[in-house]
């Protein structure tokens, strides 16, 4: 039998290119090489020569969200009347409060993605969430979660050692009014508690556009360390370091990239960024992650990667109770103060953040055995539906269908 010849093009080179579209391609080629011949081709990569005969190869092309503006690239595909996959992990609207909502409005990207959804001749997504509303605009809609493969070294349920129990927030910089709604937890940080808050992925990269007034000239400048949105975190998650030493407070004040803070067990931690093939080793300093999240349509239609990344980990989760976290996850503690011992996380009522965020953090730091049940549950609740072999098993299926489908159609 002839090998399924595959195009992926993934849509950057960061976090969504590996989980949604690298890691789950290069699996299929490394196991099931006698049946698939899978080529991954980055959009700046494309041969702006002979384009249509290097399409002209491949039997199906799986895309992330969108080729390019006027939609050239995809209308030439579809002329060869190659199915194209096209897969979304993020909600096309971005919130009021994402940092580039301003730019995608003014400049409609959610049109141009929309186009590419209506366009395709699959659609694959994260979870059913998000799979209901992209069936209002085309009805091949499948559910492919984000996977994990055990066998990557980052993933490891190794814990550093620490007098602390670490409560930490793995989370990229468009967070500002998730990690808002901690406020106050900086309190169950205070000395005679044995709780450390760790923020990992702090950075400092960024830049500011100023505008001159007198001469009407537009420039970019570095932002400075107290310009970045991690040190606006930093500010929420401390109340301004008020538990913080003055020797420590001293020490991130000098901004020094890429160092691992040495305070160990100072009641806060700052971890630097670290890059897609060794982040998830952030959770070695955290026993129990914080998943905040504000109350938009955006957020609903998230994934439930930090789920997938505690349960590979072996990290205890307190959750917002929305969107992604009411797929599977299941509260250890109900109404009432119950206890569930088959709980898989604490998730925290939108309406009682003030409160419960904080409340959870000293529960869980007044009865670790907890913290323990809660990650041996959450490991058992993801790591068969959420490995690399059970979700690319799935995918190839859904490539077999579809090529038996096309041959049909001939």
């Amino acid at each position: 039998m002839d090998k399924i010849k595959i195009l992926v093009i993934p849509s950057d080179r960061m976090g969504v290119g590996k989980f949604r579209s690298v890691d789950p391609h290069v699996y299929i080629a490394e196991h099931y090489a006698d049946e698939f011949d899978i080529d991954i081709c980055y959009i700046d990569q494309i041969p702006t020569e002979n384009t249509k005969n290097f399409f002209a190869q491949y039997d199906l092309i799986h895309i992330h969200k969108q080729l390019d503006n006027d939609m050239l690239l995809m209308n030439m595909i579809k002329e060869l009347s190659i199915p194209v996959i096209l897969d979304i992990d993020d909600y096309f609207h971005l919130s009021d409060f994402h940092p580039m909502v301003i730019t995608a409005r003014k400049e409609k990207w959610h049109e141009k993605i929309i186009n590419h959804i209506r366009k395709a001749d699959y659609v694959t997504t994260t979870t059913d969430i998000y799979a209901k509303t992209l069936k209002k605009y085309n009805k091949n809609v499948s559910v492919f979660p984000n996977a994990i493969n055990p066998d990557e070294k980052q993933y490891s349920y190794q814990k550093n050692e620490s007098d602390k129990i670490r409560f930490g927030i793995v989370c990229g910089s468009s967070h500002l009014h998730d990690i808002q709604r901690l406020k106050g937890i900086a309190e169950c940080a205070r000395p005679d508690n044995n709780v450390q808050l760790v923020l990992c992925g702090f950075d400092t990269n960024g830049t500011r556009t100023i505008y001159d007034e007198k001469t009407g000239q537009v420039y970019r400048r570095k932002i400075l360390p107290q310009e970045s949105m991690w040190f606006e975190y930093e500010r929420i998650i401390t109340d301004d370091y008020k538990y913080c030493s003055q020797e420590h407070k001293n020490f991130l004040m000098k901004f020094v990239p890429g160092v691992d803070d040495p305070f160990v067990n100072e009641p806060y931690r700052r971890m630097w960024t670290r890059n897609i093939n060794s982040y998830a080793t952030h959770y070695q300093n955290i026993d129990v992650l914080l998943a905040p999240l504000k109350d938009t349509e955006f957020n609903k239609m998230k994934s439930e990667l930090k789920e997938i990344e505690c349960g590979f980990t072996k990290t205890a989760l307190i959750a917002e109770n929305l969107g992604p976290y009411t797929i599977n996850l299941t509260s250890m503690i109900g109404f009432g103060g119950t206890v569930n011992e088959d709980g898989t996380a604490l998730l925290v009522d939108p309406r009682k953040d003030h409160k419960d965020w904080a409340k959870y953090i000293n529960k869980l730091a007044n009865n670790p055995e907890m913290i323990e049940k809660l990650k041996d549950n959450i490991h058992s609740l993801v790591v068969d539906k959420y490995s690399m072999d059970k979700v690319c098993k799935d995918r190839v299926d859904f490539y077999k269908e579809i090529m038996k489908k096309k041959k049909r159609d001939l």
